[in-house]
């Protein structure tokens, strides 16, 4: 079998997983672009403020922030658009990324045993990328009792399916 025949479909928004002490969501994408390069002027020109987040570090609530990706590449993510056309801005280069992840939101795990189920990552990192069920994503906290996943959109639906099969649904 090709790792990417599923005959699952990907989750849409909205769609959920409820299993013994943990709900799974499918959250809507939101805005976001893929900032490469000077990511200081990136961040200083496009999102002034917005706060770099590294693996499990805790979202701003709903500011401007950028989830590390490498030394020199992040996802922005803004409540507003950002009204700058994609291409080279001098230091930084900048590409739509609004439908690249798909984000889900993981709650009521209060031990971290869901969570350590998939990944073996715990935090400390400056950048926010880990492999969580078997695929690069971006994880960060929304706070202490949630966990925000950016899963890249080729691989939602084989997440999916491993975070209902790790949850008990």
């Amino acid at each position: 079998m090709r790792e990417r025949d599923w005959t699952n479909p990907a989750p849409g928004a909205g769609d959920s997983i409820e299993g013994p002490g943990v709900t799974v969501r499918c959250l809507a994408p939101g805005r976001a672009a893929v900032i490469s390069g000077g990511l200081d002027a990136a961040i200083a020109a496009l999102a002034p403020g917005a706060e770099m987040i590294g693996l499990l570090g805790t979202l701003p609530g709903s500011r401007a922030y950028a989830l590390r990706i490498a030394r020199d590449r992040a996802l922005l993510c803004t409540p507003e658009p950002l009204g700058a056309a994609p291409g080279w801005h001098g230091d930084y280069a900048l590409s739509a990324a609004d439908d690249l992840y798909v984000p889900m939101q993981i709650a009521g795990d209060a031990d971290g045993t869901f969570l350590s189920s998939c990944m073996s990552a715990q935090g400390g990192s400056p950048s926010a990328l880990t492999l969580f069920a078997e695929k690069p994503c971006l994880v960060a906290r929304v706070d202490e009792q949630a966990v925000r996943v950016w899963v890249p959109r080729p691989d939602t639906a084989e997440v999916w399916t491993r975070l209902a099969r790790l949850s008990g649904a």
